[in-house]
């Protein structure tokens, strides 16, 4: 039940920063190694902090509202910081739980070293993630309100450009490629299509790229359609 309550806040917490959460977890992975060191008198004074603010195991579901309700909207109402210290405590009481409950005794960590890790890389998805969704609006932006002309624009003209966004004309010998500049995240994107005789579609690639639009970082993105 305590895990469940944990991943609820995670899945929240992780969406809305995703770096804000890795340094939680990091937080949180320190604190449990920490109760697991301390002497019994500091995890009894621990086991009693939390446990007067939360006296009955159903006073760790934080959300506590019906099953249908939106975690966003059931969460709305708590500031990130009163989120993020419920996810504490809730790995806290683990840790304490763990050293002192013989009940508790063959339970892994409430975050161990594979979570860490496994959230490191998740991290880097999510972030690939919402970049080729916000590229592939971008592609999409610039090709709806694009003015052709019949001249062949420069080596990295501008050939559009919003106040969060510039697109460049990048040359290449056997593809079309346009590099994407995000102004507000000073990020670079290269989008590039390739035509294939006997094809109906042509071959699209998105990658994350540098300011000369040279290098070609594949995006390690989540399969998943909805917007994040």
């Amino acid at each position: 039940m305590l895990s469940t309550f944990r991943r609820e806040l995670a899945n929240y917490l992780v969406r809305l920063d995703p770096d804000r959460f890795l340094r939680l977890c990091d937080k949180a992975y320190r604190a449990e190694a920490q109760i697991k060191a301390a002497d019994k008198a500091e995890r009894d004074a621990q086991f009693v902090l939390i446990t007067k603010r939360h006296p009955m195991y159903e006073d760790f579901d934080l959300i506590g509202t019906r099953s249908h309700v939106l975690y966003a909207d059931a969460l709305n109402s708590h500031s990130v910081e009163d989120i993020e210290e419920h996810f504490l405590n809730l790995v806290k009481f683990h840790a304490v739980q763990r050293a002192d409950d013989t009940d508790w005794e063959f339970r892994g960590p409430a975050i161990s070293d594979k979570d860490i890790e496994h959230l490191q890389d998740y991290v880097r998805k999510i972030k690939d993630t919402r970049f080729l969704q916000r590229l592939k609006n971008a592609v999409a932006d610039f090709y709806a309100h694009r003015q052709p002309s019949g001249f062949e624009p420069a080596q990295h003209q501008v050939l559009y450009e919003t106040k969060k966004l510039s697109v460049f004309r990048i040359p290449h010998i056997a593809e079309i490629r346009h590099g994407f500049h995000f102004k507000d995240t000073d990020e670079f994107g290269l989008y590039s299509v390739f035509y294939a005789d006997g094809r109906d579609k042509p071959y699209e690639s998105y990658y994350r790229s540098d300011r000369d639009f040279e290098a070609e970082k594949h995006l390690d993105y989540l399969r998943i359609d909805e917007t994040i």
